[in-house]
């Protein structure tokens, strides 16, 4: 080589003129870690020399999560820069380098200095691609070298010139590359040195030592934010495995509830169901014989018969929505599911049904054709009138009931919502507050529901005295309603909801 790596001359360098050596002095030398929401650039300035001393590794290639109460975690966070950004700025940083070496040594050069800055823009240019072939920009750049020292250019160093390759090479996972290639690069410098005649001493224990140092450093910090991504990565897949199996494990449990549950609805509630439904039947057939023998009781006969009917028709009911929960329970499919059986167009039986218990009924249904059937909230809002009416029915004491179902709009809500009312003229519940925070578990499953599709329910006693159950239920299942306050005073004694 007409002059080798790492040096301008074949004659041994004088210790005196050791500053034109782009290697920085020992006083000299440190390794920078640039990040920009920690270490901003400090009064705007940044002069060749800082980026000749300095290794410079982006906010991208290091971790991100700082100890908590860090001045960097309490602060907001700002974006992060494109990588294009980056790697232009990297890239013009070791042309700055290169071109800065090479200003420094003009004079004491046998060939021309200005063919010197085509290469150092060919190794500037070099970095833009560090991304997408970190090996082959290493290799590209440590021939780039090779080749400025055969031409008797001014002196550029080793290690900078290279420092932002191998990390890019070691940040990449291609740490054999990265230690080989620096390794190479070296030996090749070293043993020229030594060939030409340099001092032993400068070369082996000055100049080979800082180069090595700073290859190293390149090198370290590359594979450290490599190994930390890495580590990272496997602890978002450990997490998200756990997270699933979670998950499986959940809805193993949840199978199991369901299976047991469903069992459990079909021995023990069916049962009991069944056999009701058998000795109605058997009572109709002994009023049929009893109403053949004697006709003067016919009236009374008549009312039994139509109390019996009733039965009949709750207990076949009960016992389709029961089959239908018991297949549902068990993921099967229901020829006629409670969706079917729930339908806010069947308002009219469960009024019908509560009249011929007794109970004056006023039925307000305020909804434009067809809204709401065959619908989760339309099923949600007949559940909220079942339930009403049979808790009239069976705790309020009262003669008199008013439903209201209306369409309104709720602030806050995306679309239009299902009121629902149901109100009678009993004593009301007793102790104060919400009632479905101490009902049984028809009010508790009944505020689940509605919860699921976002509404809301509550079941107080107005001032005007009664029990009231009211529900807001959203027409787009999900959409969160507001919530519509009630006067509530101190409950008297009296029935109270389930």
């Amino acid at each position: 080589m007409a002059s080798t790596l790492g040096s301008r001359g074949a004659a041994p360098r004088p210790p005196r003129r050791a500053t034109r050596c782009v290697v920085p002095r020992p006083a000299r030398t440190r390794l920078d870690v640039v990040d920009p929401d920690v270490d901003p650039p400090r009064d705007g300035r940044a002069s060749g020399c800082v980026f000749l001393d300095s290794v410079v590794v982006t906010s991208r290639d290091l971790p991100h999560d700082r100890p908590a109460g860090s001045p960097s975690a309490t602060r907001p966070s700002r974006p992060s820069p494109p990588p294009w950004l980056i790697d232009a700025l990297l890239g013009f940083a070791v042309f700055d380098v290169v071109a800065f070496a090479i200003a420094a040594d003009v004079g004491g050069t046998r060939a021309d200095p200005w063919v010197a800055y085509p290469i150092a823009l060919v190794l500037g240019l070099l970095v833009l691609g560090r991304r997408r072939f970190p090996v082959g920009v290493l290799v590209a750049t440590a021939l780039v070298i090779c080749a400025y020292y055969t031409l008797d250019l001014p002196a550029i160093g080793l290690a900078l010139p290279v420092s932002v390759a191998l990390y890019s090479a070691a940040v990449a996972g291609r740490l054999g590359w990265a230690v080989g290639v620096a390794a190479a690069l070296v030996v090749a410098s070293t043993y020229f040195r030594l060939a030409e005649g340099d001092d032993v001493r400068y070369v082996v224990g000055y100049e080979l030592a800082t180069t090595v140092a700073l290859m190293a450093a390149a090198i370290a910090l590359g594979h450290g934010s490599f190994t930390r991504r890495q580590r990272d990565e496997q602890r978002r897949h450990a997490d998200a495995l756990r997270e699933q199996t979670l998950e499986l494990e959940s809805a193993d449990r949840l199978a199991h509830d369901r299976e047991a549950v469903a069992r459990d609805l079909h021995d023990v509630v069916g049962h009991h169901l069944a056999v009701v439904s058998l000795h109605t039947n058997v009572a109709r057939e002994a009023l049929d014989d009893v109403e053949a023998v004697g006709a003067a009781q016919s009236d009374a006969l008549a009312a039994a018969r139509a109390e019996l009917e009733l039965v009949r028709t709750a207990t076949t009911t009960a016992l389709a929505d029961l089959r239908a929960t018991v297949r549902a329970l068990r993921g099967t499919a229901a020829p006629a599911g409670l969706a079917d059986q729930a339908r806010i167009d069947r308002l009219d039986d469960l009024a019908r049904t509560a009249r011929a218990a007794g109970l004056d009924v006023t039925l307000d249904v305020d909804l434009p054709s067809g809204t709401a059937e065959g619908t989760a909230a339309g099923a949600a809002a007949y559940r909220v009138v079942q339930e009403g009416l049979t808790n009239v029915l069976r705790h309020a004491g009262a003669r008199a009931a008013v439903v209201r179902v209306a369409l309104e709009r709720s602030p806050g809500a995306p679309g239009d919502v299902l009121a629902v009312e149901v109100r009678d003229d009993g004593p009301g519940a007793r102790g104060e507050g919400d009632a479905t925070d101490r009902g049984g578990f028809g009010l508790r499953g009944l505020r689940e529901r509605v919860a699921v599709l976002g509404g809301t329910v509550e079941a107080t006693t107005p001032d005007s005295g009664g029990f009231r159950l009211r529900a807001r239920v959203p027409l787009t299942p999900g959409a969160a309603v507001s919530g519509t306050d009630s006067a509530r005073r101190p409950q008297s004694s009296g029935g109270g909801a389930p």
